[in-house]
This record gives structure tokens, sequence and C-alpha cells, in this order.
């Protein structure tokens, strides 16, 4: 069976909670060290993988942008032609994700009355609570039952709510969080009982589906990494990028998110651009470990330019340590996720970009592939959730302070209801 990277469900939409609901790999480096580079998402996190016209997503998913980074940098005309492609992929990526293509129509009235049943990696935490909220409401709307499993993130919870999900003869389980490899024996005897299984929002695009579990809904880690690296291109408006990067490889999509910034300034940016510095540090150790950790990198390569933390929740402990370090340098902050009080940042010149995702298109995504195993049809080829890049010139579309998901037109929740013949 194919095995993936170990990899930590849903990233996270605040500090807090971040460091609450993500783990570290028991066998990963805690601290401040340097990180080594490899891929992601699997992501991931992560993408994304993933990128939007560079590998798409999948004709009939939903669009990350319009446009994706090139797999190579455009050698003609130096580094103006460079950072002019960077700025049209930008460009695109800040446009409002289109709803127009969600993939072929499927008749969901045929399952009312079904149950579906998740088993997030945690119950209690905030992120998990506000997507299968809006899971619920998605699905009631839809004329099915939706269950949440009081799980406690141990395994023995994990088993719990299978056994309970097959008693009740659901129609689905979803995973939200927990890892389909750590959870086969369970998977196998659901499927025994003609259950299908999907894990949500934990690979990114770049990811093989696991033979086990051949419906999955994916994310776009490495292209949210991808996207800040451009940003940052555009933002030093043809100057070398000297990016330190802020990375956690306990979990899943890390490896990926980072090789794809490499990727970027190897192939799209400047020449002589380059990660100067990765600080490898674990989620637990965000609040009190990254402040000094960048502070002392900014001090030893005063060459540094760009600041991109892989997750947008660690830039609330970076921004301290620039404004400590090198508050003279004019340093920008390039991240992804879309977390509230980093949106927030943005006015405040620090925070350049944010390449954010929408809970309530996640939340459709991950129902739209669960309908689709229920029904028994052939499931949309990684398809994920779309991401919009948000900068000074359209924060406010995101609210008065930011609120999750705004910014993303309000078409695709009709949209998604007529795909699937409620509308």
């Amino acid at each position: 069976m194919t095995k993936r990277p170990h990899i930590i469900g849903g990233i996270l939409l605040s500090a807090a909670l971040i460091l609450s609901s993500c783990g570290s790999d028991d066998d990963a480096d805690d601290g401040a060290a340097p990180a080594a580079t490899d891929e992601a998402p699997a992501a991931t996190d992560e993408a994304p993988a993933a990128t939007d016209e560079a590998p798409a997503a999948t004709d009939a998913a939903p669009a990350a942008t319009d446009a994706a980074p090139a797999e190579t940098a455009t050698e003609a005309g130096g580094s103006s032609d460079v950072v002019a492609a960077a700025q049209a992929i930008i460009d695109a990526a800040k446009e409002i994700p289109s709803s127009s293509d969600l993939g072929d129509p499927i008749d969901v009235t045929a399952l009312a009355g079904e149950l579906i049943v998740s088993i997030p990696i945690d119950a209690g935490l905030e992120f998990y609570q506000v997507g299968e909220n809006a899971m619920q409401t998605i699905a009631e709307a839809a004329g099915l039952t939706y269950e949440t499993f009081p799980t406690d993130g141990s395994p023995t919870s994990f088993q719990q709510a299978f056994a309970q999900a097959i008693a009740k003869d659901a129609g689905a389980i979803l995973l939200n969080g927990p890892l389909p490899e750590t959870l086969e024996p369970q998977i196998e005897e659901a499927a025994a009982a003609g259950i299908p299984v999907i894990p949500v929002h934990l690979s990114d695009q770049s990811e093989p589906v696991l033979d086990i579990t051949p419906y999955e809904a994916f994310a776009p880690f490495n292209l949210g990494a991808e996207l800040s690296a451009l940003y940052a291109v555009t933002d030093l408006g043809g100057e070398p990028v000297k990016a330190l990067v802020l990375e956690a490889s306990g979990t899943g999509p890390s490896d990926g998110m980072v090789q794809a910034i490499r990727d970027v300034l190897a192939n799209q940016a400047p020449e002589g651009s380059e990660v100067v510095e990765s600080l490898n540090i674990q989620v637990p150790e965000w609040a009190t470990d990254i402040q000094p950790a960048v502070q002392s990198a900014l001090l030893a390569n005063p060459d540094i330019n760009a600041v991109i933390p892989i997750y947008d929740s660690m830039a609330l402990f970076a921004i301290p340590g620039i404004e400590q370090a090198a508050a003279d340098r004019n340093l920008g902050v390039y991240s992804f996720n879309g977390t509230p009080a980093v949106l927030n940042l943005i006015q405040d010149g620090i925070m350049r970009s944010n390449v954010a995702e929408s809970p309530d298109w996640v939340a459709y995504v991950n129902l739209d592939t669960a309908f689709r195993a229920m029904l028994g049809v052939p499931p949309i080829e990684k398809v994920s959730g779309p991401v919009r890049l948000i900068d000074a010139s359209n924060v406010a579309e995101t609210g008065n302070p930011p609120e999750a998901g705004l910014g993303f037109g309000d078409e695709f929740p009709s949209a998604y209801m007529q795909l699937w013949g409620l509308a």
C-alpha cells in the first residue's frame, strides 16, 4: 500500500488554535534547528502542493487561482521579466475564485436521510468545531444527517467512533484529522460494511490517493507556499530574494511547502535568490521559540530581506522578532492560511501577503467528495478548495476586522446546491 508522510489534519486558523491543535511527530526535531528540505504537503502541510496553472488540481475541481507558477523562470530580459511573470500570477491569484466548474453534477436527493459520521482529531478544539459546524449545516441543508463523534485525540476514541458509525449503518465516515494509515483495520471493517471512509483536508494535491481511501478531499498547501514566495519576488522588485523560512517538520505538509519555496526561488526569481536559513520549529514551541530564533537569524544574516513562515500563525511570533532585530530593514512577511488575526496585520505593513482559504468552501468540497463516494460515482481527481491571495489591495474584502472565509464571494454555496440537484 502507498504510504504518505505523517500528516496532522487541518491547518489552523489562529495561533492559539494551532498551538493546541497540531502536534509534532515524536521523532521530529524540536526547537529552532535548520530544516532539511523536501516536499510537501505532502504538504503539508498541505500545498498545496498544488499549483494553479501549474499542475491543476483537476479540470473539474475549484481552481485555486486562474494562473499558476510556471515551472521555470523567464530567462530573457533578466530580472524585470521574472518579476513581470510573477506579478501576472499574483494578480490572477488575487481574484475571487470562480465557482463555474465544480465537477460533474450529481443527484444528492438520492442520499436523503443518510447519516455521515465525522471523526475529527479532537472534537474539543475550536478549529475543528468551526469546520464540523459548517459541514453539519451544509449536510442538513442537503437532506442528510450529520454527526460529529466526540473524539479526544486518542486512538481509542477514533476506534470507538468507527464502531459507532458502523453500528449505526452510516452512509460515510469522514476522517477530519486522524490519519488513515493509522486506522487501516477500522477502515477495512467499514469497507466490509459498505461504508466509504473519506480523509478531508489532510494532504496536498501532489500526494497520491491511498488504496484504502480512494475518495479524498485534498488541500492547496504547496500552492500557498509557492504564491508566498512569488509575492516576495514581486515585492522586492527585481532584487534577489534572500529568504528566512519558518517550517515545522512535525506537520506533514511542511517538507513539501519548503521545497515549493526553494523551487520558486531557484526557477522563478531573480538570479541569486535563495533560502538563506530555515528554522524548523515544532508547533508546541512556536510561542516560546520563534521570536528569539528569528531575532538570532536576522542578526546573523543581515542580507535576509524576506521572511516566509509556511503557516501564517507563525508570523504572530516572528514579527516581534523582526521588530526587535531588524526594524530598519523594511522586511516583509509572506505566508499561507488566511487566519483573521494575521490578515489584520496586513494594514500594519510588515505582513505583506497571506494566501487564504475559505473554511466554508473547504466544507463544501469535503461533503461533495463524501456524496460522490456514497453514490459510487467517480471522485474528482485531486479535488481541493481554492485559495485567494490577500494583500493591502484587497484585505478590506475580508471584513473589518477580518473574518475567516470572507472575500471569496457569495456564489459558491448556491453553485454547489445546483451541482447537487438541490436548487
